[in-house]
């Protein structure tokens, strides 16, 4: 199994993202809930091309597949018969399909959304439909709900995997893994440089609201 460097460092910064936009979300800290909602909506435009170009495992071609392969696995894994994947399981990748899309909405509907009071939301500042904030902020505070499913879905897959199949998820994707063929060094200076760029040019929306701090 091996996930390459910017894939490790989108997830543990993807984590880190939510965290941050949810707590402060829910204390009212709108401007520094913008500056992490911001973060994550650049780390998702990186996974979404990474996806595409990226290393072998990081490719949505690797780990989306078919119904019948992931009832087969899901199968394995109740006998305890699986074997650990070059990447993410057929499991796994619904997984990061679910948050990258749920988090993804969030984050969109997040740059309409505001608080009429203190806070103005990036794209009405910039004059794009800003009729589009009312129905925008409902969407955010609907979808809103099924964020801590999902992360508590994760985690417990993470404590299931580690329990059931004796796999060690977290230190591989810390370390990376081992693998036959690992990322090239180009692949990997690729892969940075292009996590740097969307979330630079992600976090530059901050600059439009008055008190992004």
């Amino acid at each position: 199994m091996v996930w390459d460097l910017p894939t490790r460092l989108f997830h543990w910064s993807f984590g880190l993202s939510i965290a941050g936009a949810y707590i402060s979300g829910e204390r009212g800290a709108l401007g520094v809930h913008e500056i992490f909602s911001l973060l994550a909506l650049g780390l998702i435009v990186f996974r979404l091309i990474w996806g595409v170009i990226g290393y072998e495992t990081a490719r949505f071609s690797h780990f989306l597949v078919s119904p019948a392969r992931v009832l087969a696995y899901l199968r394995a894994v109740l006998a305890r018969t699986s074997l650990p994947h070059n990447g993410h399981n057929p499991l796994g990748g619904l997984a990061v399909v679910a948050l990258l899309s749920v988090m993804g909405a969030m984050a969109i509907t997040g740059l309409w959304t505001g608080d009429d009071i203190l806070y103005e939301a990036p794209l009405p500042l910039l004059g794009v439909a800003p009729e589009l904030a009312a129905p925008m902020g409902a969407w955010h505070q609907d979808i809103h709900k099924l964020v801590v499913p999902l992360i508590a879905l994760h985690v417990l897959a993470i404590v299931a995997h580690r329990l059931w199949l004796r796999e060690k998820l977290v230190s591989r994707m810390i370390g990376g893994g081992e693998a036959a063929q690992k990322p090239t060094r180009r692949q990997t200076l690729l892969g940075l440089a292009l996590l740097v760029f969307c979330v630079g040019a992600s976090l530059s929306l901050a600059w439009v609201t008055p008190n992004f701090i």
